[in-house]
C-alpha cells in the first residue's frame, strides 16, 4: 500500500512541477518552446551512445541566444539538472539525462551564423584573423561551406560534420583530421 501512494503521489508532484515550469518559463520563450511530450522526452533520452538513463523531465527549445541565460537560471531555480543539446552526435553521453529531474536545453534553433570576416582584430594579439560568429546550434558543415567559399579552411573537421553542432564541437573539444595541422575547437575558438 505503501508503494501504491507513494507511486499516486509522484503523479501529483509531476504535476505541480510541470505548472512551476510553465509558469517560470513562459515569460522567458513561447509556450510552444517548453515541452513535457513524450515524442520530445524520449528523442532526448540519449545521444549518439544510445545509452539510456533517464527521461529529462521537460525539453527546452529557445528562439534565440538571449533567452538561454533565463531558461539556465529558472531551470536552477526550479532545482533542475541543465544538460544541453544540439545535433545529438556525440558519443561520450554528454547530452544523456542521468535524472528525472532534469531539463534539456536543445540549441538548434540557434543556427544563425555571420559571414566570414577576413580580418578580425583580437585582444592582445599582433595580426588579424579570419574569423566566423556562429549560435550554438549551427551545424558544422554550413561553417566548413562559409569557410571553403572563403577561400579557408575551418579547423574543426569531425566525421559527423553534417549532422554535429557548433557548440557540441566546442563543448567536446571536437577535432577531426585537420586537427593534426590546425587543432582542435577549443585551439579554434575566438570567444
Amino acid at each position: 500500500q505503501k508503494a501504491v501512494n507513494t507511486f499516486k503521489a509522484d503523479f501529483a508532484k509531476t504535476a505541480d512541477l510541470r505548472k512551476q515550469v510553465m509558469k517560470k518559463m513562459q515569460g522567458i520563450t513561447r509556450k510552444d518552446n517548453i515541452c513535457f511530450d513524450g515524442l520530445a522526452r524520449v528523442s532526448h533520452v540519449t545521444d549518439a551512445t544510445d545509452w539510456r538513463v533517464e527521461y529529462p523531465f521537460v525539453v527546452l527549445y529557445p528562439d534565440t541566444e538571449d533567452e538561454v541565460a533565463y531558461l539556465v537560471k529558472a531551470c536552477i531555480e526550479l532545482g533542475l539538472t541543465i544538460i544541453p543539446r544540439g545535433g545529438g552526435t556525440g558519443y561520450t553521453g554528454g547530452a544523456i539525462p542521468l535524472t528525472p529531474m532534469s531539463a534539456v536545453i536543445n540549441t538548434e534553433k540557434l543556427d544563425q551564423y555571420s559571414p566570414v570576416n577576413p580580418a578580425t582584430a583580437l585582444p592582445e594579439v599582433a595580426q588579424t584573423y579570419a574569423t566566423i560568429r556562429c549560435g550554438a546550434g549551427v551545424v558544422t558543415r554550413r561553417v566548413m561551406e562559409a569557410a571553403e567559399a572563403a577561400g579557408l579552411v575551418f579547423a574543426v573537421d569531425p566525421t559527423s560534420a553534417d549532422a554535429s553542432c557548433i557548440g557540441g564541437n566546442v563543448a567536446m573539444n571536437a577535432g577531426g583530421k585537420k586537427a593534426v595541422l590546425w587543432g582542435t575547437a577549443l585551439d579554434n575558438l575566438a570567444s
